[in-house]
């Protein structure tokens, strides 16, 4: 029985313009997807603290659409660890979120319910107590419905043209929809299960941002087949889970960065609404900026049992999105996509990125270092490098750790040849 859960991908060369030089004796490449620089860059530093309590994972998973799902599904995920035990804490999701994602366990609400009473009673406090007294509304609006996510969706044209509608807040108000219930409801459940049973032991925390990227409609019949990553012939499901403020970026056609999820922090309304009085108003630190319990700088994480009582949760919020190549789309339903298609690589990057360059001037580095350097050159790793190296060179004495993981697209290196930020950016250089 193949892993439900592995680092390495399996691909077929003679699927991809990228390996037709092969010789034809060769049947599947396995490669460690750790290895694979001109598709998949990683980057880490710890800049100018003492340790690095950033980490990262890449697996290929199977089994998180359904509980007879066998479509693989590539998932990059970033942990920021912080405290104490923020390294126990980052390490221990980076090598073991996933495979309990992947679990052949089918959850219920139900077993929803039993995990939020275990809270009620375990962790204790107002707002886990009100949570579960308000569990059947809560599960409505987050699991049932997804309060919280963005979807974009092709109409089927079978259905005779029959579209998509949203709500103002950009929910799908349809019963069809990228993810369904069953997905929705193990994402919350695991993170919140793997939370209370392995990390409420440990002082510090850590964020989890996600991604799990896998083809809408798969082209290939072999189950072993996980190529769609290498040479994309349509389009892609892209789904993010995000717990604290790691950021999430995508590069479109033009160049653009969109940020595909939003922060935890003390300062954002939902989470001053999630927390009621707690956050009104929210503390201020000596630089003037949010913290919860005049201490964390995220409303949401794994660990951190001192806050835990008090609402700073691992409830993840869940976005998907359609990404891809549009070869194969009619061109009046091109406009329906979020970013337009044909998107160029998502970037992950924690708050050491982030607190220095914004999303624009992240997307700018790479895509700049692309262009001066050569896509031969320039893969996503050598981008990746670039990054981190920009910052650990703008750093200051106290920047906290940074890294980037570059996920390229089918559109990597189509740009345009425009640098939207190069000034701010030499500013920035200047002023190191």
């Amino acid at each position: 029985m193949q892993s439900l859960s592995n680092p390495f991908i399996h691909i077929n060369p003679f699927k991809s313009t990228i390996y037709n030089n092969l010789k034809k004796n060769t049947t599947k490449l396995k490669i460690p997807l750790l290895k694979f620089p001109g598709i998949i860059g990683h980057s880490t530093s710890r800049v100018n603290r003492l340790y690095n309590d950033d980490t990262f994972s890449m697996n290929m998973l199977r089994g998180i659409y359904g509980p007879n799902s066998t479509e693989p599904v590539l998932n990059l995920s970033l942990f920021d660890g912080h405290g104490f035990d923020g390294k126990a804490c980052s390490n221990l999701l980076a090598s073991k979120l996933h495979l309990q994602l992947v679990e052949d366990i089918n959850p219920t609400k139900e077993s929803f319910f039993q995990l939020l009473q275990r809270y009620a009673t375990e962790v204790g406090g107002a707002y886990w107590n009100k949570l579960y007294e308000n569990r059947d509304q809560f599960y409505t609006k987050f699991i049932k419905n997804c309060n919280t996510k963005q979807e974009q969706v092709l109409f089927d044209s079978e259905q005779h043209g029959s579209r998509m509608l949203f709500d103002k807040f950009g929910n799908l108000i349809d019963k069809n929809s990228l993810l369904n219930e069953y997905t929705r409801l193990k994402i919350f459940e695991t993170f919140l299960q793997f939370d209370l049973d392995r990390c409420c032991n440990l002082q510090g925390g850590s964020t989890a941002s996600s991604i799990y990227i896998s083809p809408l409609n798969p082209q290939s019949k072999d189950e072993n087949d996980e190529s769609f990553i290498v040479d994309p012939p349509g389009l892609l499901k892209l789904v993010v889970t995000q717990v604290g403020d790691s950021r999430i970026i995508i590069c479109d056609s033009q160049g653009q960065a969109h940020n595909l999820s939003q922060p935890h922090h003390p300062s954002n309304k939902r989470e001053s609404q999630r927390l009621g009085h707690i956050m009104d108003p929210p503390d201020l630190d000596a630089f003037g900026q949010s913290r919860f319990l005049n201490n964390y700088a995220n409303t949401r994480s794994f660990g951190d049992i001192a806050a835990k009582r008090h609402g700073l949760s691992a409830e993840p919020d869940i976005y998907s999105y359609l990404v891809g190549n549009t070869k194969h789309l009619p061109y009046s339903e091109v406009s329906k996509l979020q970013f337009g298609g044909n998107e160029c690589f998502i970037m992950m990057v924690t708050d050491g990125v982030t607190d220095l360059l914004s999303d624009q001037e992240c997307v700018d580095l790479v895509t700049t270092t692309v262009n001066l350097r050569g896509m031969k050159i320039a893969t996503p790793q050598y981008a990746a490098n670039e990054v981190i190296e920009f910052i650990t060179t703008i750093a200051t004495r106290d920047a906290d750790n940074a890294t980037c993981l570059l996920l390229r697209l089918p559109n990597w290196g189509n740009w345009p040849a425009l640098d939207r930020t190069g000034a701010a950016r030499e500013a920035k250089l200047l002023k190191s």
